[in-house]
């Protein structure tokens, strides 16, 4: 008989959980499964508890140190030791790896008729069929397998292309961008229209080209005209009467612009008004001089030489010596070239004091306004800063008030969390309290024990499902100090009947009262399902096997489960019969109290 094959390894083994359930081509058992992440079993590992993981599972699992095993807690079988997950305390399943293995399967990606057996889909198909949908790993997209090449060439939005004029990479959804700054694009000159000059030559093309049409030199102060650079003087020398036009519009507006500008200050203001009074003094005094020299006596003893003291120079021929200084010889007569000097001096200065004086009194007016001025903003102020002391004062209150206000919802917080854990201790103790009642409520000491389970179809649709495989009854005993004992059922059945029989176990539980007890336990078992119409009852019994576990003194909480995996046939209750009623059935199991 020929040997076979082994599996080859595969390269994702070791971080790779079980394979997806749509790849079956047959009906799926639950015995194909991992109980960590529901898939079918990849490298299985079976654990001393009896349940199978997947390799990577199991790793993932105790990887942080031993763990509960879930399907224990959840099938309601849990022991320690043999519950615990930890390194070493599991062997390779490799029976299920075949079998597993063996399983037909097809391929899960649309429009592939691939199909062939697990073995064959792990070392060939997986990973490399054509109509995986993969994520594109520049621009997350998904897109089939075969179609990576085309989509990376032709369609990513961030694949890299090469600029065809200045040879540098960039992203495709930035071929605009990169357009827009490179050096070598190819641009077109507006005036001559040369095409195909390289970006980076263009501003030197267009400084000397004729053609080019560029604002005129007058732009600022509004020509809004473009003129070719070929053609700039002719336009200045046609357009000169506008450009001057244009220009003093513009000098005029910047003087008003600058008049109507406020002094930087009182003091400027007041330097500027003190040195204009000083210039009109000395206008006033220059004058009354003048005047009085054009209207006095004239000066006797002066010769020609006296228009000397008019600034003029007087003929050398006039000229008479001068008396000594104490006593001067009076002038008869004054130079004819002084009457008319102060006239036209005098109304010079008239018109400059003028000038003057109506610059002083507009600045007098400014300085009145910018007094006003200051004053109503003083004034405004004022009543500001009162405001802003006042909201100053106003948040400083609230902020003490929203502090106070925190403090209290903080300590009713801190109230609310405290009155929130009491009443989910209470809850919990409530909800203690009311599952012993009814457990006491149902509880027997007899060993005799009815079972009643409503809801029949949905439960059993759990355990069909997985969601809840066995049920637990509540405990009965034997008598008051006697063993305590309960049922365990499989509405979809368990081991040999899964899926075809309901399975029923008898289990022995811990009580208070083990230690006055006669172990192993060795009273005959009769289990019951019970025809509601008091015809033909479903009858199983048996004996305890004194050398099994389940059997000796208990531990735990409970030992392990014995008694009936094929107690009734599924089909027996799918059809009409009488052991459903109002979606309840009845089992009942009798203890025999020989010999004790």
């Amino acid at each position: 008989m020929a040997m076979q094959e082994p599996s080859p390894p595969s390269s994702m083994e070791s971080n790779k959980p079980g394979f997806p359930k749509k790849i079956l081509a047959n009906k799926l058992e639950d015995k194909h499964l991992c109980n960590c992440c529901q898939n079918l079993l990849r490298r299985p590992f079976q654990a001393q508890c009896g349940h199978r993981f997947c390799s990577y599972c199991f790793n993932r699992t105790v990887r942080d140190g031993p763990q509960k095993c879930n399907a224990c807690i959840k099938e309601d079988i849990f022991e320690e030791p043999t519950s615990i997950l930890k390194q070493g305390c599991a062997f390779p399943d490799n029976a299920a790896r075949r079998e597993v293995e063996n399983l037909s399967a097809v391929c899960i990606n649309e429009g592939c008729t691939w199909n062939g057996n697990i073995k064959e889909y792990e070392s060939n198909h997986e990973g490399n069929c054509e109509y995986m949908i993969i994520p594109c790993p520049s621009c997350k997209e998904r897109i089939r397998f075969s179609e990576q090449e085309r989509h990376n060439e032709r369609e990513c939005p961030e694949r890299t292309l090469n600029c065809k004029y200045c040879k540098e990479p960039f992203h495709f959804k930035n071929i605009k961008a990169h357009d827009e700054i490179c050096p070598k694009y190819p641009m077109i000159c507006e005036g001559c229209a040369k095409k195909k000059i390289p970006r980076e030559k263009y501003v030197d093309h267009i400084k000397f080209c004729s053609k080019f049409r560029t604002p005129c030199r007058f732009h600022v102060v509004g020509c809004d005209m473009s003129v070719e650079k070929e053609k700039i003087h002719d336009h200045e020398r046609a357009c000169a009467y506008e450009h001057l036009n244009l220009l003093l519009h513009y000098i005029m507006g910047m003087k008003v612009s600058i008049e109507g500008l406020q002094p930087q200050g009182l003091e400027l203001a007041g330097h500027k008004l003190l040195e204009l009074h000083h210039s009109l003094r000395e206008l006033e005094a220059r004058v009354s001089q003048l005047s009085t020299t054009s209207n006095g006596p004239p000066v006797q003893g002066a010769t020609a030489s006296g228009s000397s003291s008019s600034g003029l120079p007087g003929p050398p021929a006039l000229a008479l010596p001068l008396p000594p200084p104490p006593v001067p010889a009076p002038s008869l007569t004054v130079s004819t070239s002084f009457t008319p000097l102060p006239s036209s001096v005098g109304a010079a200065l008239e018109l400059q004091l003028h000038s003057e004086k109506t610059k002083v009194a507009e600045l007098g007016r400014r300085c009145t306004d910018l007094e006003v001025k200051s004053g109503t903003f003083e004034n405004v102020v004022c009543v500001l800063n009162r405001e802003v002391e006042r909201f100053a004062t106003t948040m400083e209150a609230s902020n003490r008030q929203h502090r106070l206000d925190q403090d209290k919802i903080e300590a009713l917080s801190n109230k609310v969390r405290q009155l929130e854990r009491t009443v989910g201790l209470k809850d919990l103790t409530v909800a203690e309290m009311e599952g012993r009642l009814r457990e006491m409520s149902a509880t027997t000491f007899d060993g005799v024990f009815v079972w009643r389970i409503s809801d029949f179809t949905k439960k059993r649709q759990d355990a069909i499902a997985g969601r809840a495989p066995a049920m637990f009854s509540p405990a009965f005993y034997t008598s008051k100090y006697g063993y305590k004992m309960c049922l365990r059922i499989y509405l979809n059945g368990d081991g040999t009947g899964r899926g075809s029989h309901l399975s029923l176990f008898f289990v022995v539980m811990r009580g208070l009262s083990d230690a006055l007890l006669k172990w192993p336990f060795n009273q005959k078992v009769t289990l019951m399902l019970l025809d509601q119409s008091n015809r033909e009852h479903i009858i199983d019994a048996f004996r305890p096997d004194i050398t099994s576990s389940s059997f000796q003194r208990p531990v735990s909480e409970m030992n392990i489960a014995s008694g009936c995996p094929l107690f009734c046939p599924l089909s027996k209750l799918d059809a009409k019969n009488s052991y459903i009623r109002d979606d309840t059935i009845f089992i009942k199991a009798i203890v025999d109290l020989t010999g004790l």
